[in-house]
């Protein structure tokens, strides 16, 4: 490898590396030697080196905050820095990207090996290096920030002069209300969520995101903060002292109050309150897994699916999982999902940057095997190699949301790595990138429920929110059945017309109607085994579940033609009886698919597997109990002469199905029953709309179970039906062909 040019090392970056480190920078990073046009990095890409100018001219571009196209915000000539936000935060994304102005030549400086060859230099020299990369940091956030229209260049540099740099951690406060207010901040990199308190409960008033000006009453007022600022997931701020940002804003109010508008802005819509109080889950999924809660059956075959797919017979989802009502980017139109718990492949994977051997990586974009434990493709998927896992558990530790579990190891073929490994290894959804299909738990829904997205794509409020700029890609439709199905009512009336008045017309409908009844059992077949698997990120068991309906549809026109008006008292006779039956429980059960989600998802608040429901319903009566202990007589009262009744009403649960109203509607029709008996004096009763949502809930549980047990009850009658058809016919088939 050619040694690096000379103006690399005469660079205020890397002058202080002493003779002896160089060499060890050189090898761990790159020469590259590029063309006008081309790109030394690009937005959004994995930081984790920086890159030196050798030659030439490179133009460093990005979307200032609230504007839609990129602007340049420096030229950086030979000696100068790019890229310097990897030293500051390991990981993160670009929030720029640097195009070639002329042809270039520059060299790239991984972050962990540069410390390590400063530090050799002495800790002074180090701090000073680092410290002279993260002011350069701060001057291109500055520039590209909420703040920029209201800044000079003047301004850049008085306030780099006195920034300081805040790491946060999840939940940690930038500062709360009531707190001195000295500082305000830019947010250079992650999110943080602006509070204030209404009632004594927290109110969420925005969140902020890269580029946003942190600055509540405090900055024109020069007392205490007014709001809580808290950091929704690692974050990285700049603090700016409160005195330099209020010249410039004497000097340009109408700037400055730009600069601010996200803090200013009102709530979000109620609608999407459940989004929006975790944002910065849903910015940073790279591919979350979310279920249409209206069109879900509760079938399980997701979780088992992913479980048959995988050797240690493991799921890697859990079916439980918040609910979320979110628009979609596209059309806009309302959508109620479920977030089970499952990996969704994070843009900055705690999991990854917590595990000590480089066992989990992220897919390299475009190269099927090839993998990365330093970034990889921001949007490729995270998995584990499980010969580099030693079973310590901090992925699981590190990861928010749940999504890492440890199971027992299967035994290894051969031993590929020295490890000591324990019992146990790490275990999370991997893509199927292995097994050589799409996702198990999508190519394997019979009703195009389960899907993966991007939310900041998919999901409206997402994106506004963040202001982002990727394409939109809206919220997969559900192929309807209907048509096939109408169609192939049509095609079965007109056969029903076809009377088998012949031997050999009776014959050939006898055996098209055996050969589909056949063919309709297969349907079994192809859902429960990997045959219906492929490299589609759609279910491939979907399209085959509208065929089932739709050749069942054409099979009652088939075998009305062949039976006619005469039912025999023999074996053909038990056989029509029992296709009735199976087609009777078929069309209900195709019917239940379709209604009982929707009115399932009406009634609830989280998604619930069935042996979840017992214990919530305990659960809901202890918190009734503590929520009257210390009120008042009149409010126990209230609660033993119609809460109480109201939960436990044995046609309750029947009234609220049938009524058609959403939980929240339904605790206001018995709020309002409530006042109307007691008036003015409601208002005197402390705790009341606590005690009406756990009631309200107590009833929706006994629905929820209601709904659950109609959903699962349907196929075990049609398959039962369905095999004593099969059996029938075999006996048929045979008498028939003995002539009898």
């Amino acid at each position: 490898m050619s040694a690096w040019p000379g103006a690399v090392w005469q660079s205020p970056w890397l002058r202080g590396i002493a003779e002896d480190a160089r060499a060890g920078v050189e090898a761990a990073g790159s020469v590259r030697s590029l063309e006008k046009g081309e790109r030394v990095f690009t937005l959004g890409e994995p930081a984790d080196a920086f890159f030196v100018v050798g030659e030439g001219l490179v133009d460093v571009r990005a979307v200032r905050r609230g504007e839609q196209e990129p602007r340049i915000l420096r030229r950086a000539v030979a000696g100068d820095a790019l890229g310097e936000e990897a030293i500051v935060r390991a990981g993160m994304a670009r929030a720029a990207e640097a195009t070639c102005a002329s042809r270039v030549v520059v060299a790239e400086v991984r972050v962990a090996v540069f410390r390590r060859a400063a530090e050799r230099a002495g800790s002074t020299q180090a701090s000073s290096l680092e410290e002279a990369l993260r002011r350069a940091v701060a001057r291109d956030v500055l520039r590209s920030s909420s703040l920029a229209r209201a800044l000079s260049e003047r301004d850049v540099e008085a306030l780099i002069a006195a920034a300081e740099h805040r790491s946060l951690a999840r939940g940690e406060v930038l500062y709360a209300s009531g707190d001195p207010g000295t500082h305000a901040y830019v947010v250079a990199d992650g999110m943080v969520k602006v509070e204030d308190g209404e009632e004594g409960r927290a109110a969420i008033r925005a969140y902020l995101s890269r580029g946003d000006l942190v600055a509540d009453g405090s900055l024109e007022s020069g007392g205490a903060h007014d709001v809580t600022v808290a950091a929704c997931g690692p974050a990285w701020v700049i603090a700016l002292p409160r005195e330099a940002l209020r010249r410039i804003a004497r000097r340009s109010p109408e700037a400055m109050a730009d600069a601010r508008r996200l803090v200013s802005k009102p709530p979000l819509p109620e609608a999407t309150r459940h989004v929006m109080g975790d944002l910065w889950r849903f910015a940073e999924a790279g591919s979350m897994l979310v279920i249409d809660d209206e069109a879900c059956v509760r079938c399980g075959h997701c979780a088992s699916s992913c479980a048959d797919a995988h050797d240690d017979g493991v799921s890697r989802l859990v079916r439980r999982g918040e609910k979320v009502v979110v628009r979609d980017a596209e059309d806009g139109a309302e959508r109620a999902l479920v977030i089970p718990g499952s990996c969704q492949h994070c843009k900055h994977p705690a999991c990854m940057l917590d595990c000590p051997t480089g066992a989990i990586g992220r897919q390299v974009s475009g190269s099927a095997g090839a993998w990365s434990m330093t970034g990889g493709d921001p949007r490729g998927d995270v998995f584990v190699r499980e010969d580099l896992c030693v079973g310590c558990g901090r992925c699981v530790t590190a990861c928010p949301w749940g999504s890492v579990q440890m199971a027992p190891r299967a035994a290894p073929a051969k031993k590929s790595l020295p490890l000591v490994a324990s019992a146990d290894v790490a275990v999370k959804c991997d893509m199927c990138r292995d097994l050589g299909h799409g996702p198990a738990c999508v190519s394997s829904c019979p009703v195009d429920a389960i899907v993966r997205i991007e939310p900041l794509a998919a999901l409206a409020e997402v994106r506004e929110a963040m202001a982002v700029h990727v394409p939109r890609r809206g919220l997969p439709a559900r192929r309807a059945a209907w048509p096939w199905v109408l169609g192939a009512v049509a095609v079965a009336a007109a056969v029903a017309r076809v009377q088998a008045t012949t031997g050999a017309l009776r014959m050939a409908t006898g055996i098209v109607a055996g050969v589909v009844v056949v063919a309709l059992a297969g349907y079994a077949v192809v859902k429960r085994t990997r045959l219906a698997r492929g490299t589609s990120e759609v279910s491939r068991v979907r399209p085959h579940a509208i065929a089932h309906m739709a050749l069942g549809t054409l099979a009652l026109g088939i075998v009305a033609a062949h039976v006619g008006r005469h039912v025999a008292a023999n074996a053909a006779g038990g056989l029509l009886v029992a296709f009735a039956m199976a087609s009777a429980s078929g069309i209900a059960a195709a019917i239940a698919y379709r209604v009982i989600p929707k009115a399932l998802s009406r009634v609830e608040r989280r998604a619930r597997l069935p042996e979840d429901l017992a214990p919530r319903a305990k659960e809901l009566d202890e918190r009734a109990f503590g929520a009257l202990t210390g009120r008042s007589e009149a409010m126990k009262a209230v609660y033993a002469r119609w809460l109480a009744p109201y939960a436990r009403a044995p046609l309750g649960a029947l009234g609220l199905i049938l009524g058609g109203r959403k939980l929240r509607d339904e605790e206001k029709r018995l709020r309002a029953r409530v006042e109307g008996v007691l008036g003015a004096r409601t208002a005197t009763l402390d705790g009341l709309d606590d005690l009406l949502r756990l009631v309200v809930e107590r009833r929706a549980l006994r629905a929820q179970a209601l709904l659950q047990g109609l959903l699962r009850v349907g196929l075990p009658v049609h398959v039962v039906a369905v095999a004593v058809t099969l059996a029938l016919l075999v006996l048929h088939v045979a008498l028939v062909t003995r002539g009898r």
